[in-house]
């Protein structure tokens, strides 16, 4: 029998790493999936219903107990699963959801970044993203034994998540199964080109420093002197930043910005010759990079920074090659590498289509997922998978 499932997000989109799963499980995974949110800006048709409980985003569920309350006891789901951060287990500890067998998805455990990282983008900027919001100071603060405490009092048995650190602060603890989530990345046909003469470097997401478009624009130039035909195409969700990034980058030749939506990103990243996301902190969005995992599914070389979001995805010099963050240089370095070598190119862009096939696709998280709300039924832990 198929489980009737309650899926809890604070806030949805299905453009967003974070919905996208949502979607994805309830559609590939069998039963009657629920949406349960502040708001849902879009992708309501994935679900049998979706339940708006309006209030702000950062004290879901805690400022809608009621609301909630009122709605489960509707629903009576089978499985409710609980879709947050590093707070999640105290979530799941609340006793609204208590009475329910919940399954719980930790996308990421962020921290304040250290004092090293600072000087990559101002404090402005890390307040206006998701680096520096305020649960990040709480979720730093967080005893991973705290968090595992209130996991065992909620009956959780079962954590789900794509990042490596979660993983290392509960994986060890009595009773508490934690397993991986595969990043999820859709499966296409199509498939980039090598061109060395006239190839084109993508970048797609938040026109925001923290993202690295400005190290990304300075390390440009320097592409172009030993490319000369280089482009570079920038496909940006704006952000009120977007003005003073272009401005500091000055006019840059051979740089098309778009800021229209984009009907379909894979064939925009099929179309390209190298993909690239030099994100300057781990936490720049919830691990996976979802980005990422869609350029090597259809086959484009990424060359990205070494932070945990993208290496929830990337394995250095197997499917992509890792740069530090903020360091146009080795940026510019590890573009041209991939650029100016066909075997090079090549060699990333076929482990990368095999890195989706084998580990990363939307099937293969579905299935770790149904196998989570099964053991979660039965009353016993989904086993450990190890997140090395």
């Amino acid at each position: 029998m198929s489980p009737r499932v309650a899926h809890l997000i604070a806030e949805f989109s299905a453009h967003e790493a974070m919905g996208r799963t949502v979607t994805e499980t309830a559609r590939r995974v069998p039963g009657e999936h629920h949406l349960v949110t502040t708001r849902a800006h879009d992708g309501g048709d994935a679900f049998t219903e979706v339940h708006e409980l309006g209030g702000g985003v950062a004290t879901f569920p805690l400022g809608r107990a009621a609301d909630l309350a009122g709605v489960l006891a509707r629903l009576s789901p089978d499985v409710v699963h609980l879709h947050a951060g590093a707070l999640g287990p105290l979530q799941a500890a609340m006793a609204v959801l208590r009475p329910y067998k919940t399954v719980l998805t930790a996308y990421a455990w962020p921290t304040v970044p250290g004092p090293a990282a600072w000087r990559r983008a101002t404090l402005a900027e890390m307040r206006a993203s998701n680096v520096l919001q305020p649960r990040v100071a709480l979720t730093t603060l967080l005893p991973p034994a705290v968090a595992a405490a209130a996991l065992r009092r909620a009956g959780v048995t079962t954590v789900l998540t794509p990042d490596p650190r979660v993983a290392a602060r509960l994986g060890g603890h009595p009773g508490i199964h934690v397993t991986r989530l595969p990043s999820g990345a859709p499966a296409d046909d199509r498939r980039a080109r090598y061109d060395r003469d006239h190839p084109t470097i993508v970048f797609a997401g938040r026109a925001e420093s923290v993202r690295g478009l400005d190290t990304l624009l300075a390390a440009f130039p320097s592409v172009r002197d030993r490319i000369p035909g280089a482009r570079l195409r920038l496909l940006l969700i704006p952000r009120p930043e977007l003005p003073a990034i272009l401005a500091r980058a000055g006019t840059a030749e051979a740089v098309e910005v778009v800021t229209e939506t984009v009907p379909d990103l894979l064939a925009e990243l099929a179309a390209a010759q190298a993909g690239t996301w030099p994100f300057k902190f781990d936490y720049t969005t919830s691990p996976p990079a979802m980005a990422v995992a869609e350029a090597m599914s259809v086959g484009l070389p990424v060359v990205a920074t070494d932070v945990a979001c993208v290496r929830a995805v990337l394995e250095p010099d197997v499917n992509g090659l890792a740069v530090p963050p903020a360091d146009p240089a080795a940026l510019a370095d590890a573009l041209v590498r991939v650029l100016g070598d066909e075997v090079t190119w090549r060699r990333f862009a076929q482990a990368g289509v095999r890195s989706v096939r084998e580990r990363l696709g939307w099937d293969r998280a579905a299935a770790v997922t149904a196998d989570a709300y099964a053991a979660a039924l039965a009353g016993a832990g989904a086993g450990v998978a190890s997140l090395a």
